[in-house]
């Protein structure tokens, strides 16, 4: 398939409406064929997505980007100001990854402003496309204005992440009266989402609001450079009233302003698509995805423990994704009021290896390791990759005194290597042999192969580990690089994600 450009795209233009003028392919796409095709379309991928990738970088070189400055180095915020200020330009975004005080930040209706004036635009080299994944039945077919609708909503949420603005979501779902709730299981999980067809619109708008909302309250530069995704489509299956659902895995690269030079990956979520013909046009009926940022919107069962979280009710949307924006605030507020702490470090016997640590993490950031078990459909496979990553860094596995810290199989072992209240139970106890780090230090003053705890109203929920410090001109840390499980990122920005309760774990080695 033919991979759409949509750079140098307006802010302010609803995607649905670009895709309404798009001129269509009426031939049928045969996922079938693709799949015959796929070795050459690879490259043909790889090709597309690096000139994308090459046309961001010239942009950003004739913008200013390259300054002679480290990498991942930005300058400090008051240097900035002070430039912006003596150029009559104050509080205007700017084409260069500067900090950015979180009351430079400007809303929707400012940004559309500035663009009808002539003020400084922001231009995005993006492009997405939808391939056949290795499971797909070789009778699977989808037409061109099937993937229609599935094209518009992916980049409707990619153009609202890549200029931090929302993008209309106007006239992506239609109502199903017949499919008022729609239920679909995680594939290689016991989850269920289960959505309700009345509520995808708003449900929708506020997921994005809460992530556009949390990057905006960062104080960075967060919008994209440029961005390339792939929906790899694993299963089609046509309902008896014709409606279709979708089931397909995403993969995206991205450069973020702050960070030009690193390559951001997003890979394996899994999202839900049904999409139904209305007046002879295809549109969403439901969507979910297996990722942070619905998990607190989307109803959710467990066919094996029975468990079911309650989703968020219609009408509290809004509510949820402000108040997750507020808390984002406060606790970015309460991060740069706490002094840097890299005095009084723990120290151990023998010392961590933190680009090893650092090179499996990004090795096994998209893939599973085979010699150790997985847990995605039990809650999440954060805590045992960064665990192994641990591991893999020489630190041995601990069955010594009450904090205990191992793996040999599913059934032989210790909760804090795969639990993440059980490690941060496990780093504050353990004083003996074994894992030799510190809680209760300033989140800035993390290095390569330390872990980041993220939590929700205190429940800890999720680890990462940093793969890469980014430091403004003063060698401030204002931002880390991590790679994940569950969801899988690679040398992603901290910053972006949508929890903003963040506790570091410094490592410092091993004792005995």
């Amino acid at each position: 398939m033919e991979r759409r450009q949509t750079s140098g795209r307006s802010p302010c233009e609803s995607a649905i409406d670009v895709h309404r003028e798009r001129v269509l392919d009426e031939t049928a796409f045969d996922l079938y064929s693709i799949m015959a095709g796929k070795e050459t379309n690879e490259v043909n991928r790889i090709y597309r997505r690096e000139l994308a990738v090459l046309f961001a970088l010239l942009f950003a070189v004739l913008v200013g980007c390259g300054r002679g400055e480290s990498p991942q180095t930005l300058p400090s915020p008051q240097k900035e100001a002070d430039v912006q200020e003596e150029a009559g330009t104050a509080g205007q975004d700017v084409a260069e990854g500067a900090v950015q005080g979180a009351e430079e930040q400007k809303t929707e209706n400012s940004d559309e402003e500035q663009a009808e004036t002539g003020g400084n635009s922001w231009t995005v080299q993006g492009s997405g496309s939808i391939s056949a994944g290795d499971t797909l039945s070789g009778a699977a077919v989808l037409t061109a204005e099937q993937q229609e609708p599935v094209l518009a909503f992916m980049d409707a949420y990619y153009q609202s992440m890549a200029y931090l603005q929302l993008q209309d979501l106007s006239g992506l779902f239609t109502e199903d009266e017949e499919h008022a709730r729609f239920r679909a299981q995680v594939d290689g999980t016991s989850w269920t989402a289960v959505t309700d067809n009345s509520t995808q619109e708003e449900m929708h708008r506020a997921v994005f609001e809460m992530i556009l909302g949390i990057r905006q309250a960062s104080g960075l530069d967060l919008r994209f450079l440029s961005y390339d995704y792939e929906l790899e489509v694993q299963n089609i299956e046509e309902q008896a009233d014709g409606c279709v659902q979708i089931e397909a895995v995403e993969y995206a690269d991205m450069r973020f302003s702050h960070t030009p030079d690193t390559n951001s990956q997003v890979t394996g979520v899994w999202h839900s698509f049904v999409i139904k013909e209305t007046d002879g046009q295809w549109r969403l009926t439901h969507h979910a995805a297996y990722d942070s940022a619905y998990f607190s919107f989307i109803r959710w069962k467990n066919s094996a423990t029975g468990r079911s979280t309650g989703g968020t009710s219609a009408g509290e949307f809004a509510a949820m994704a402000e108040e997750r924006i507020q808390n984002a605030r406060e606790q970015i507020e309460s991060r740069e009021a706490a002094a840097d702490g890299r005095t009084g470090a723990a120290a151990a016997d023998h010392a961590y290896d933190r680009e090893a640590a650092a090179a499996y993490a990004r090795e096994w950031a998209g893939e599973r390791n085979p010699q150790w078990g997985v847990y995605d459909g039990a809650g999440g496979n954060c805590m045992n990759y960064v665990s192994q990553c641990l591991y893999a860094s020489g630190i041995p596995m601990d069955q010594s005194g009450d904090a205990q810290w191992y793996w040999y199989s599913d059934s032989s072992r210790a909760p804090a290597w795969t639990g993440v209240d059980s490690f941060r139970d496990y780093v504050m106890n353990n004083s003996g042999y074994g894992l030799c780090a510190q809680t209760d230090v300033p989140w800035n003053s993390g290095d390569i192969g330390d872990v980041i705890l993220m939590s929700t109203a205190g429940n800890y929920h999720h680890a990462v580990i940093i793969t890469q410090v980014v430091q403004d001109e003063s060698s401030g840390t204002v931002d880390y690089l991590i790679c994940s499980n569950t969801g899988n990122y690679r040398d992603f920005p901290v910053s972006a994600y949508v929890y903003a309760e963040q506790e570091l774990v410094r490592i410092a080695g091993w004792n005995g």
